[in-house]
């Protein structure tokens, strides 16, 4: 796969594209790999990173939709359980299951409260009950049961409950367990899905954006090469999440299709925390039913998430009265845990590209997609509403069928049982993956069989490609991260379309969100990219500048440069009717 400076240079002025996707992140990139796959001239355009805004910041979690039920999407669960099977199936290098423990403290709550929101009596969420609860789970086994990879749930009673949990609330009065599933790296599952669909003859542009639309032609620039070249299409599709209005504005389209909401995560680094969850992930909500979500995630526990409406995707953050409603949650469903705030060694958000409707609240806006359509100058626009990473499969296929129609080409193959990147030939047991382990432990000597397990559990069986690309580089492990290697790095930096520090350390690696990063492994990682590139000294300063900034601002991550001050704010007070945040109802979705 070319880096982005060389794959722009080979487009010619005026080429034609059958369709050019707008937007990098999971939804643009699965159109654009079904499209390619179809045999469709397409390009992907990406101002910034492949999938760097709000595809960078899931929850981690692959799953149907336990919640949406409330709001009565059955169709979206029905399709997200769908799709979270096959990601189960066609990705097993990145995805797997995750048992789920509903803690419970009533019986009969909300029993009502989903008529009630359809009759529009009732807006706000409440605590749902033993009997919802056992209800909705027995609607997420009925919907799979003729694709059935999980166990069934299973109710708990109060002693039970407390026997398995022993920190959480005494006022549980029972339980429900359930198997969704979760994403190790979604942002490297997006990565070989892109590989697949240039390896189809697609073309996918990073640091390149669409600067202007005139006559049917789009003029993509490259900031970095201070070049342009205009292109035409007779299909745009706009999948940039957030900022699709934004986007047809510039497509000369205006719109008010989007309403975004943010979702705020924190990582945190408390063994104790850890061990009480062993391997299961929590699904609990506060006194006043909103919803919350904590998991072991490489040796941490992933809390979150918030749902705030925001106007302005460019500037959402991670707040500190966010930590704190977080942290607060927490504290209400283990009570005996204590948390520090100097535990949290990665905090991260994103803005769901949700559509524009009038509800009360920010949990009642509808998850599912769909699609709007636009004509200007002869060119057909398809703007993506909506969307979620678990049916970004779906999605893609849905827009994918629909322009093949306006091109009268057929569809070539289904991508519905198609394994992904490192998932193809991936041996599924565990004495399978021994084997397979040993195995390239004997062809290459000269790594040790952990490195190579290490390689395998990151990549799948695409360690095999890796390991033969390494056999004549004079490898070495980083001094301070010992499980990569400088030859595991360039091997990145060679292949997958790299521009920045940044690009390396919160999207081709897990090194920040694993808490890894210190000012040693952070100088070893920058100085394997400028010497790749072969930067200069005010290059190296610059990209080092950069990432430290972003870093601290966006993630929380401090290096050498002062901390962020604290906020003045007084930590919030939680209500059982509402809580707000500058103004602005402050929700807890997953």
């Amino acid at each position: 796969m070319k880096n982005s400076a060389e794959a722009f240079r080979q487009l010619t002025e005026n080429e034609e594209f059958e369709a050019v996707v707008i937007g990098g992140g999971i939804n643009g990139i699965s159109v654009f790999r079904e499209l390619a796959l179809q045999g469709v001239k397409v390009l992907l355009v990406e101002k910034d990173d492949f999938c760097s805004k709000a595809s960078a910041a899931p929850s981690r979690m692959i799953h149907g939709g336990l919640r949406y039920l409330e709001n009565g999407e059955f169709g979206l669960v029905k399709e997200a359980l769908y799709e979270r099977n096959r990601l189960l199936d066609n990705a097993p290098h990145f995805v797997a299951p995750l048992q789920t423990t509903i803690p419970i403290y009533s019986t009969w709550s909300g029993m009502f409260d989903g008529l009630f929101k359809f009759l529009g009596l009732k807006d706000k969420p409440s605590q749902r009950g033993s009997v919802v609860i056992k209800l909705g789970l027995s609607l997420y086994d009925w919907f799979t049961k003729r694709d059935q990879l999980m166990p069934s749930h299973k109710m708990h009673s109060a002693h039970s409950t407390h026997q398995r949990w022993p920190m959480m609330a005494a006022r549980a009065k029972s339980s429900a367990t359930y198997f969704d599933a979760w994403i190790s790296s979604p942002e490297r599952l997006a990565m070989e899905l892109i590989q697949e669909g240039v390896a189809a003859g697609g073309t996918a542009l990073n640091y390149c954006k669409v600067s202007q639309f005139q006559n049917g032609q789009l003029s993509i620039e490259n900031e970095k090469l201070a070049e342009s070249v205009r292109l035409t299409t007779g299909r745009i599709v706009n999948a940039t999440g957030a900022w699709v209005d934004f986007t047809n504005g510039l497509l000369a389209a205006p719109s008010q299709y989007m309403q975004g909401t943010k979702g705020s995560h924190i990582i945190v680094d408390n063994p104790e925390l850890l061990a009480e969850l062993d391997d299961n992930m929590l699904f609990y909500e506060n006194s006043e039913g909103r919803v919350c979500i904590l998991f072991p995630y490489f040796d941490k526990v992933l809390v979150g998430s918030t749902d705030i409406p925001v106007s302005d995707p460019d500037s959402v953050r991670c707040t500190d009265e966010e930590i704190d409603y977080i942290l607060e949650s927490l504290r209400g469903v283990l009570p005996k845990l204590t948390i520090h705030k100097q535990q949290i060694v990665y905090q991260f958000c994103g803005v769901r590209p949700l559509p524009s409707v009038n509800t009360s609240t920010t949990g009642q806006i509808p998850r599912s997609h769909s699609i709007k359509k636009d004509k200007v100058d002869g060119v057909d626009i398809y703007s993506l509403i909506g969307g979620k990473w678990t049916t970004f499969r779906a999605f893609g296929e849905e827009v994918a069928d629909d322009l093949l129609v306006s091109l009268g080409k057929p569809r070539q193959c289904s991508t519905k049982q198609k394994a992904i990147g490192g998932g193809n030939g991936y041996p599924v047991t565990q004495e399978a993956q021994r084997a397979y382990i040993d195995e390239l432990a004997a062809l290459h000597p000269h790594y040790t069989r952990q490195q190579i397990k290490i390689w395998f559990q990151r990549y799948g069986t695409h360690c095999a490609t890796l390991l033969t690309w390494l056999v004549d580089f004079k490898d070495v492990p980083l001094a301070a991260l010992p499980s990569y290697t400088k030859g595991e790095l360039s091997y990145i930096l060679e292949h997958e379309s790299v521009s920045t520090t940044l690009d390396v350390l919160l999207r081709r690696t897990s090194i920040a969100i694993e808490g890894q990063l210190c000012q040693h492994s952070f100088d070893e990682v920058s100085d394997v990219v400028a010497d790749y590139f072969g930067w200069q000294q005010s290059e190296r300063d610059s990209d080092r500048a950069h990432t430290k900034q972003v870093l601290l601002q966006f993630h929380g991550v401090s290096l050498d440069v002062t901390q962020r001050p604290q906020s003045s704010q007084l930590t919030p007070t939680v209500t059982e009717n509402e809580q707000l945040l500058d103004g602005e109802e402050y929700v807890f979705n997953q």
